[in-house]
């Protein structure tokens, strides 16, 4: 069953040791189904009175722990597409792609990131070390949607009230930049609105400027960033002056590829984001 269940490096390598995404994604799916197929059937067949209720706690108990394991192992999987190995052995994720944009031969699209180099073939396939061992600061998605959603909330606050983004917040992205499910879950909070708002806070911090541009990358393998939403995001990050630094950002992320084919279609330079460097110089020396 297990070898059957290969799909990836591991059906390449018998001596695999990691994460095997497609591999995964299947457990999860078969997993979330058994949970549902459970839940379903203890919702319709209460015991009835004077009945032992003990089978139905056991099979109550196996449905909460099925749960309990699909949040570990959706952030596991989360953490596996998006920092694969440097060695090349993880496939590309089982989700589909929107077809590419037409271009010109020999040359990339207008606005897209610098293409990565492959890397180069192997003989045996590298493990997939990401998500067998450290997830980061929190173990489980839902956790990690609790600490996005509170620093939203606050983030929000500072907007509306015309303070500062707090520093725990941007200490918190910082160690979170390269999470996929912290990043997704913030940025779905904020919205293209509030997440202008939050690179005009940055405006003036190279090193703030940074953890937004790797956390949207991040936050972009998972949260939809299609053109509406690029779109919306540059026209309020127009509308409080920060718009060169929006260009800079999304120029120079490392996003997914469905989101580079959406920047692709905003035809959007390099040039536009000339005077960024300028503006960060003197706000910092104004700082």
């Amino acid at each position: 069953m297990t070898a059957q269940m290969r799909t990836g490096p591991a059906a390449r390598d018998p001596g695999f040791r990691g994460i095997d995404p497609p591999a995964l994604d299947q457990v999860i799916r078969q997993m979330q189904d058994a949970q549902n197929a459970i839940q379903g059937w203890l919702n319709g067949h209460r015991p009835p009175p004077g009945v032992s209720a003990a089978g139905y706690k056991q099979a109550d108990e196996v449905a909460r722990w099925a749960a309990e394991q699909l949040g570990m192992l959706t952030r596991r999987y989360n953490y596996a597409i998006t920092h694969p190995s440097p060695g090349g052995g993880v496939d590309a994720p089982p989700t589909p792609r929107p077809a590419p944009s037409p271009r010109t031969p020999g040359r990339a699209p207008v606005g897209s990131p610098r293409p990565v180099k492959p890397p180069p073939r192997r003989t045996a396939p590298e493990p997939t070390p990401s998500g067998a061992g450290e997830i980061g600061d929190f173990p489980t998605r839902q956790a990690a949607a609790r600490a996005a959603k509170t620093d939203a909330l606050a983030v929000v606050a500072s907007v509306q009230d015309r303070r500062p983004v707090p520093d725990t917040v941007w200490k918190h992205l910082k160690a979170n930049a390269d999470d996929p499910d912290y990043t997704e879950k913030l940025y779905e909070r904020l919205g293209p609105a509030a997440t202008a708002a939050l690179l005009k806070d940055a405006q003036g911090h190279e090193a703030r400027l940074r953890v937004v541009q790797e956390s949207l990358g991040t936050s972009s393998h998972h949260l939809t960033m299609d053109v509406r939403w690029l779109r919306a995001f540059l026209a309020e990050a127009d509308r409080v002056g920060v718009r060169p630094v929006a260009v800079q950002v999304l120029l120079g992320a490392d996003m997914s590829g469905r989101t580079r084919e959406a920047i692709a279609k905003l035809d959007l330079r390099p040039s536009q984001a000339t005077d960024t460097r300028a503006t960060d110089t003197r706000a910092t020396n104004v700082a």
